[in-house]
């Protein structure tokens, strides 16, 4: 009996220790993009898009696009995978990855647009 109670003790802590870590792996801190250069490690950054300067590869489907964030740094974001369908639309960008020679490697794209229930100017 008290073999059956440990066994499923150790069990319950494998878990709860798998649980745990898997949660702290996918936590990702939200910093500047002066923050993120310094860093070098993956974290989560938000800027202005400027779509005057975005490239997009079809063939290698690579987006490049510069952001800038709300203490006016700018950085390239290089993100590999499809382009997101509202893109065009964004106004700001959050992204999530790393800082990389020079460039902010992001692996995942969060497009931020305008509301459609934000009021008009009169």
């Amino acid at each position: 009996m008290k073999i059956k109670i440990i066994l499923a003790a150790v069990i319950v802590l494998a878990v709860g220790a798998w649980a745990f870590s898997s949660f702290t792996d996918s936590m990702t801190s939200y910093v500047s993009l002066a923050e993120a250069q310094k860093r070098g490690a993956k974290v989560q950054v938000m800027g202005e898009i400027d779509h005057d300067k975005v490239s997009y590869d079809v063939d290698s489907q690579i987006l490049v696009f510069p952001i800038t964030d709300d203490e006016g740094t700018q950085v390239n974001v290089k993100f590999s995978g499809t382009m997101p369908g509202n893109f065009s639309q964004a106004t700001h960008a959050v992204c999530v990855g790393k800082y990389e020679q020079g460039e902010f490697v992001a692996d995942q794209l969060l497009i931020k647009c305008p509301s459609k229930y934000q009021g008009e100017e009169i």
